[in-house]
C-alpha cells in the first residue's frame, strides 16, 4: 500500500528482457560501459606531476562536479583562497549524465530555499559569464490516489509563502499541458511553471568561469594521493586536524578539505581515516526516438505513486524513476570517469510498466540510448553535509542521492558560509552529517538497508509520522525489551529505540510490536544486488509495520485514542517516559566553570547553587540557537549535559568545537550509555516516587529545578525535579545496569495507585508532542533552529539575566544588536478554533494576519487537553519592532491558517494555551494528593561505587531488597 511500501509500478506485467532488447534494437545502439582506461589514469597522473599546484592554500575541494564546482566559487567569494582538484575531468563520475531536473516545491521548507537559490544562480551565472545552463519548462506533478492529491496540495500551500508560481490542476487540465498523457486513473496534479531543467556541463563551466575570476584555482587530472593529519591533544582528550593534501610528489598545505567526490567520495573520506555512511547505487533512464506532440517546451513530468519521470529533450523523452530492487555498486572504480554501466532491463522494466501505463503511445517507440551510471545514496535520501564529528578541518558535501544538480548552488553557499562564520544560514541538520551516530555509520549492514529503503521509497508519499522498518535496534535503552512486552511502539531516532506510543493489545503478546528484520520489501529474490548478501525470508506478518502504516496519513492516525490515554494519565495520573535516548556529557575540568559561562546562554556562576539544573540555549556567532538542552552544576568543576537525543550528535561536535576554540582547560565526556533516564511525570509523580526513597522529595526537599542524590528502591541515582510536558515531574538520571530493577519498582509500587482509581500508564514521545506543545515548549530542529534567535523563538528568558551581567557568552554580541534594533520575526502560537479539525494540520501549513501571508507553520500537534489543533510558526513583521510593539501588531490582527485550499480560523495565544501560569509545574495540585507513603519492605546495607552522578552518595546507604517488593 501506499502508507509506508515503496511505490511500485502499476498493474500488469513487468516487460521481459528480450522484449526490452528488441525495443533498443528498434532505436540507436545502446551506451554500454565505458571506462576510463588505465592509460588514460596514468597520463592524469603524468599531468599531476607537471603542473605545479599552490605550496599552500585555505581550502581544497575534491572533486569537479556541480556540487565541487558551486562549492569552490562560494568559497573563493568569501574570501578564502579555494584549489579544487579534479581526478579526470569536469563533470565526469555523476554530474555528467544527471537528468538535470528542478523542482522547487518539497516537503522542506530548507530544500526550498536552496533549490530557489540554485535556480537563481543559473540565471545571474548566465547573465555574468554568458555560460547558459538553465531552461525553464516548468515541472508537473501526477497524483493517482486522494492521499498523493493531498500531498501535492500541501506543496502548493507552502509554496505561497515562498512565492513560488503553482497551480492544482484536473485531469483535463493536466491533458492540456501534456496532451500525450493516460489521465484515466489521474485524480489531479500540480503545475509549477518557474521550475526547469539544469544543463550540468553548462552550470560547472559557469560556475568555473566565474571563480576563476575571484581568483579560484582548477586542476584536472589531478587526483589527490593522501590527506595529510595530525595529532594533538585538547587537554588530554586526543584529537586530529587536516594539515595537507598530497598530489603525486606535491604536497599542498591547507586546514581545510571539502569532500565533493559523488559516489567516490567513501574513497575521499578513506584517505582521512574516516568512514561516511553513502553507497554507491546504479541509476538509470533511457531516451527514446523522437515521438510526435513531444518539444522542449513540455514540462518535466513526475508520477510519483508509478515511481517515473518524463524529461523533454528536443523532440524525444528520457525516461527514468526509482526501481524496488536497486543494485549497489560496492567498490567504486577510480578509473571509471564517464563511465556507464549496461542496463540492466530486468531491473528496469519495472519503470518502464509505469511509463507505458501514463504514456501508451511509449509502447510503439524505441529506445535511442540508455544511460546507467553511478550515484551516491545515502540511508535517509538526504546529502552529506558539514564539518566531520571527529576530524577538524574535513568538511563532507557529497551523497546528493540524484539531487545534487537542484541543491548545487544551495548547499555550497551553505558549505562556505559554515566554514567562514561556523554555521550556516538555513536550518541544514537534515543534511548534516552530524545526524548520524557514530555506531550507525560504522555498521555496514545499518548503512545498506536503510539506503535501500530510502532509495526504493524515493517517491512514496512523506508522511509525517512514518517511520523506517531498514536499520532497527542497533542502539537500545536498558528497557527496551521490558517496554516492547508492554507493547511499544518504537521509533528510531539516530539509530536509537525511542518509544512512540503504547498499543495496550499488543502486551505481553511475545513481543509481537518488534520491528523484524529487515526483508527489503521482499524486491530481491536470493540475494542483494551487488552485496550478495543472503535474504531473509520476506515476512508473512509484521504487526510493527501494521501499526506504522496505521500513522501514515494526512488524516487522523490509528494510535490517536492510545495517544490521547497516555496524555490523559500526564495530566491527571502519572505517566513513566523512558528518555534514554537523550544524549548525555560531562563537561569538567579547572576551568569548566569559565567553559560553561562562554558556551551556554544560562548563568552557571555562583547565582546558581550546586545541584540546580538551567535549561539553555547555545548561540552561534549570529545568536542562532544551535541547541537547546538542560545543564545540571554538579559541582564548580564539573556540568551534566543532557541534550536532544535525536540531535545529540550535533551538540556533541559543537560543544567540542566551540570549547576547543574557547581554550579553556575543560573536557568534554559522553556518557550517554552510562545512564538512563526515566521521567515520572503527573501530579501523583510524587506520590509514587516518595514511597520508594527514604529522601524528602516535597517543595522543601526538592524545589522545582534542583537535583538531589537519592537511594531509591536500592539503587543510587540523581533525582532532577523537571518537565518537558508541563506537570510536576521528576527525571531518574540512573546508572543504565539498574535502569530495569528501579522501573520494575516503580511499576510494583505503581499498583497501589491503581488500586486508588489512579491511571499510571508508560507513554512515548507522541505523547510528549502533545502535552509540550499545550505548555508553549520548544523542540529543537522543529520549531528552533541555528537561524532562530532566543528572542525570536520566545525564549528570551534563556538570555535576559545574563545579558544583564558582564559575563561574555557566544552570540552575545549578536543578541544585543537585536535586542536593540527590534526583531523582524517572531515565534507564535495558534490554536484552531475548530474543535477537532476533519482533516488535521501536520506542519508547514501558511499562516495569514488579516489576509496576508506571513509565515507558515513549524510544528503543530492536537491538545488533549485543551481539545483543539495547536501550531507554531514564524511571522515575519513589515518592519523591526521592540518585543512590546511586536506584541501589539501581533494582537491586533486576524489569524488563519491556509491549509490544502482552505482557510481554517485560529486565535492568537500570546502564553501557554494550558496553564499559562505554571501552577501544575509548581505542583500546586489538591492537598491529598501530597498524603505521605511510609517506605515499605525490609531494609539492607548495600556497597555502592561512587560516579560523577551520585557524588553525595555515602559507601553505607541502605536501599531496598527488591524481593520483599
Amino acid at each position: 500500500g501506499i502508507a509506508s511500501q515503496p511505490s511500485t509500478c502499476g498493474g500488469g506485467r513487468l516487460l521481459s528482457s528480450a522484449v526490452m532488447r528488441l525495443a533498443v534494437s528498434r532505436g540507436a545502439a545502446s551506451l554500454t560501459s565505458r571506462r576510463f582506461p588505465s592509460q588514460l589514469a596514468r597520463q592524469a597522473r603524468r599531468f599531476a606531476a607537471a603542473v605545479e599546484l599552490p605550496a599552500e592554500v585555505d581550502a581544497v575541494v575534491i572533486g569537479g562536479g556541480s556540487l565541487g564546482a558551486s562549492t569552490a566559487y562560494h568559497l573563493q567569494e568569501r574570501g578564502l583562497r579555494t584549489l579544487l582538484l579534479e581526478r579526470h575531468q569536469l563533470t565526469s563520475g555523476t554530474t555528467w549524465h544527471t537528468a538535470g531536473m528542478l523542482w522547487r516545491l518539497r516537503p522542506s521548507d530548507t530544500d526550498i530555499e536552496l533549490h530557489t537559490y540554485t535556480r537563481d544562480m543559473c540565471i545571474r551565472l548566465e547573465e555574468e559569464t554568458g555560460v547558459a545552463s538553465w531552461t525553464e519548462n516548468g515541472g508537473l506533478f501526477i497524483a493517482n490516489n486522494e492521499e498523493r492529491l493531498t500531498e501535492y496540495q500541501r506543496l502548493w500551500t507552502l509554496g505561497q509563502y515562498y512565492g513560488i508560481e503553482s497551480k492544482m490542476l484536473s485531469p483535463a487540465e493536466i491533458l492540456e499541458v501534456y496532451p500525450i498523457l493516460n489521465v484515466d486513473d489521474v485524480y489531479g496534479g500540480m503545475l509549477s511553471p518557474t521550475d526547469g531543467t539544469i544543463d550540468p556541463a553548462g552550470v560547472v563551466q559557469a560556475y568555473k568561469k566565474a571563480a576563476l575570476w575571484l581568483g579560484a584555482q582548477f586542476f584536472e587530472g589531478c587526483g589527490v594521493d593522501r590527506i595529510e593529519t595530525e595529532e594533538y591533544s585538547l587537554n588530554g582528550t586526543p584529537r586530529r586536524r587536516v594539515t595537507a593534501v598530497h598530489v603525486g610528489q606535491q604536497r599542498v598545505e591547507t586546514n581545510l578539505v571539502v569532500n565533493c567526490a559523488g559516489a567516490w567520495a567513501n574513497e575521499v573520506a578513506a584517505l582521512a581515516g574516516l568512514t561516511i555512511p553513502l553507497r554507491a547505487l546504479k541509476h538509470a533512464y533511457v531516451v527514446t526516438e523522437a515521438m510526435e506532440g513531444v518539444h522542449p517546451g513540455l514540462p518535466n513530468l513526475r508520477d510519483h505513486d508509478l515511481s517515473i519521470y518524463f524529461k523533454t529533450q528536443g523532440d524525444s523523452l528520457a525516461l527514468g524513476g526509482y526501481e524496488q530492487n536497486p543494485e549497489f555498486w560496492p567498490k567504486p572504480d577510480s578509473g571509471f570517469s564517464f563511465g556507464l554501466f549496461d542496463l540492466d532491463w530486468d531491473t528496469f522494466g519495472q519503470n518502464m510498466e509505469g511509463h507505458f501505463k501514463r504514456c501508451p503511445m511509449l509502447e510503439k517507440t524505441g529506445i535511442k540510448s540508455t544511460v546507467c551510471g553511478p550515484e551516491a545514496f545515502t540511508p535517509d535520501h538526504k546529502p552529506l553535509v558539514g564539518p566531520d564529528v571527529e576530524l577538524n578541518g574535513f568538511v563532507h558535501c557529497c551523497g546528493f542521492n540524484s539531487m545534487g544538480m537542484m541543491l548545487g548552488g544551495g548547499v555550497g553557499r551553505e558549505v562556505a558560509a559554515w566554514v567562514a562564520q561556523g554555521a550556516p544560514n538555513v536550518d541544514m541538520f537534515s543534511m548534516d552529517i552530524a545526524r548520524f551516530h557514530p555506531n550507525c555509520v560504522r555498521n555496514d549492514q545499518w548503512v545498506e538497508d536503510r539506503t535501500h529503503e530510502s532509495y526504493a521509497k524515493t517517491y512514496s508519499i512523506v508522511f509525517p509520522h512514518d517511520e523506517n522498518l531498514a536499520g532497527r535496534e542497533v542502539r537500545k535503552s536498558a528497557l527496551y525489551e521490558v517496554l516492547l512486552e508492554q507493547g511499544c511502539i518504537y521509533q528510531s531516532r539516530q539509530g536509537f529505540e525511542r518509544p512512540g506510543w503504547f498499543a495496550p493489545a499488543l502486551s505481553g503478546d511475545d513481543y509481537a510490536a518488534r520491528c523484524k528484520p529487515y526483508d527489503f520489501y521482499g524486491a530481491y529474490k536470493e540475494r542483494v544486488s551487488g552485496l550478495g548478501r543472503t535474504l531473509p525470508l520476506p515476512h508473512q506478518e509484521h504487526i510493527y509495520h501494521k501499526a506504522v502504516e496505521g500513522e501514515c496519513t494526512f488524516g487522523w492516525g490509528e494510535s490517536l485514542p492510545w495517544v490521547a490515554e497516555e496524555c490523559l494519565a500526564a495530566r491527571s495520573g502519572v505517566a513513566v517516559f523512558d528518555q534514554s535516548y537523550f544524549g548525555k556529557f560531562l563537561l569538567e575540568g579547572p576551568e569548566a566553570l569559565k567553559a560553561a559561562d562562554w558556551l551556554f546562554t544560562a548563568r552557571l556562576d555562583d547565582s546558581r547553587p550546586i545541584l540546580s539544573t538551567a535549561y539553555t540555549t547555545l548561540c552561534n556567532e549570529r545568536g542562532g540557537v544551535e541547541a537547546d538542552l538542560t545543564v545540571t552544576k554538579l559541582s564548580q568543576q564539573m556540568f551534566y549535559i543532557c541534550a536532544n537525543g535525536t540531535s545529540s550528535t550535533h551538540d556533541w561536535r559543537w560543544l567540542s568545537k566551540e570549547l576547543e576554540k574557547s581554550d579553556f582547560e575543560a573536557v568534554l565526556r559522553d556518557v550517554t550509555d552510562e545512564y538512563s533516564l526515566i521521567s515520572v511525570q503527573g501530579p501523583y509523580s510524587r506520590k509514587l516516587l516518595q514511597g520508594l526513597t527514604f529522601e524528602s522529595i516535597d517543595d522543601e526537599g526538592l524545589p522545582f529545578s534542583m537535583g538531589k542524590h537519592v537511594e531509591f528502591a536500592g539503587t543510587q541515582l540523581m533525582m532532577l525535579r523537571l518537565t518537558f510536558v508541563g506537570e510536576l515531574g521528576y527525571e531518574l538520571h540512573v546508572p543504565s545496569a539498574s535502569a530495569e530493577s528501579v522501573y520494575e519498582a516503580l511499576m510494583v509500587d505503581a499498583q497501589g495507585l491503581k488500586v486508588e482509581g489512579v491511571k499510571v500508564v508508560n507513554a512515548g514521545y507522541r505523547a510528549i508532542d502533545s502535552l509540550s506543545a499545550e505548555k508553549n515548549y520548544r523542540h529543537w530542529h522543529a520549531d528552533l533552529t541555528g537561524r532562530d534567535t532566543p528572542f525570536e523563538a520566545g525564549i528570551g528568558f534563556t538570555v535576559l539575566p545574563k545579558l544583564k551581567t558582564d559575563t561574555p557568552f557566544l552570540g552575545r554580541e549578536a543578541l544585543e544588536k537585536q535586542r536593540a534594533e527590534g526583531l523582524r520575526r517572531k515565534l507564535v502560537c495558534i490554536v484552531l478554533d475548530e474543535p477537532r479539525p476533519v482533516l488535521p494540520l501536520h506542519g508547514k501549513e501558511t499562516m495569514w494576519r488579516d489576509g496576508q501571508c506571513v509565515g507558515f507553520v513549524r510544528s503543530t500537534a492536537f491538545g488533549f487537553t485543551i481539545g483543539r489543533q495547536i501550531a507554531y510558526g514564524y511571522v515575519d513583521a513589515p518592519t523591526p519592532m521592540k518585543p512590546k510593539e511586536f506584541n501589539e501588531w501581533l494582537k491586533a490582527g486576524s489569524w488563519t491558517i491556509g491549509s490544502r485550499g482552505t482557510m481554517l480560523a485560529g486565535t492568537l495565544e500570546m502564553q501557554a494555551p494550558f496553564d499559562p501560569l505554571n501552577n501544575r509545574v509548581r505542583g500546586e495540585y489538591p492537598p491529598e494528593i501530597y498524603a505521605p507513603r511510609s517506605p515499605r519492605g525490609r531494609r539492607s546495607l548495600r556497597q555502592h561505587s561512587l560516579d560523577p552522578l551520585t557524588l553525595d552518595i555515602s559507601d553505607s546507604s541502605e536501599g531496598y531488597d527488591r524481593a520483599s517488593l
